[in-house]
């Protein structure tokens, strides 16, 4: 099992002057981390920019030429951030804010973050997931019970007592998705109610290898997005 990804290894250090060369190395860290989690074999512009990344931190070349590198790096996740979805873009963005970082730009460090943290882990990824891996579709039991696997009844009997917890957390996400808002107070609320709908429906969903493994990864994500609201508020 690998590590967990620390953003602030990078990012904790944002305020004051952190030579290049300590960034870089602090960077090349953070770029192992996370291509240690990801599928780099499709979407040519996300699998060419995080080379292009790793490759600027790791080069012997001058300042001048790594910041040419990094830059094309940021070319390159820009554009992916228009293709990609779920966990991808999530981890498009962060991309995107390690570029930033490394060239100065804390404005669209800040900004990149943000976007991160306002994926939806739950929809995006642990339904969209769950639904590839059970078969689940909208003619089934879950369009009612919304998250229960229909073959098993004492977990059908589970969630029907924890449907009104589940209802209320699905009320704030919904509440969150149609402002889309910027406000960190209001993106730490959908993150909370998301990993609160992710935890409540795995324990309903037990014993099940795949609702335990669906939570671990997505309970990774919002952790990182929790660090990177975090980190928006001390730039």
């Amino acid at each position: 099992m690998s590590e967990p990804i620390s953003l602030t290894v990078l990012f904790g250090a944002s305020k004051g002057f952190i030579d290049i060369s300590i960034r870089l190395a602090k960077a090349l860290k953070l770029i192992e981390s996370i291509e240690s989690k990801l599928d780099l074999l499709t979407q040519v512009e996300f699998n060419a920019a995080w080379k292009t990344l790793f490759h600027a931190c790791n080069s012997s070349s001058s300042d001048e030429q790594k910041s040419v590198l990094i830059n094309n790096a940021r070319i390159g996740f820009t554009k992916a951030t228009c293709l990609e979805k779920g966990e991808r873009l999530f981890y498009t963005y962060l991309g995107l804010a390690i570029c930033d970082y490394l060239l100065d730009d804390m404005n669209n460090v800040k900004t990149a973050l943000i976007e991160a943290a306002k994926i939806s882990i739950y929809k995006d990824i642990y339904q969209q997931e769950r639904d590839l891996s059970l078969g689940f579709n909208k003619y089934g039991i879950n369009s009612i019970i919304n998250s229960y696997n229909p073959g098993n009844m004492l977990n059908l009997i589970k969630g029907i007592f924890a449907y009104p917890l589940l209802l209320a957390q699905k009320t704030e996400i919904q509440k969150y998705n149609k402002s889309k808002s910027d406000l960190i107070h209001h993106i730490l609320r959908k993150i909370n109610a998301e990993q609160q709908m992710i935890i409540m429906v795995t324990i309903t969903n037990q014993p099940s290898v795949i609702f335990t493994s669906l939570e671990s990864k997505s309970l990774e994500l919002i952790n990182l997005q929790k660090q990177c609201i975090e980190i928006i508020s001390n730039i």
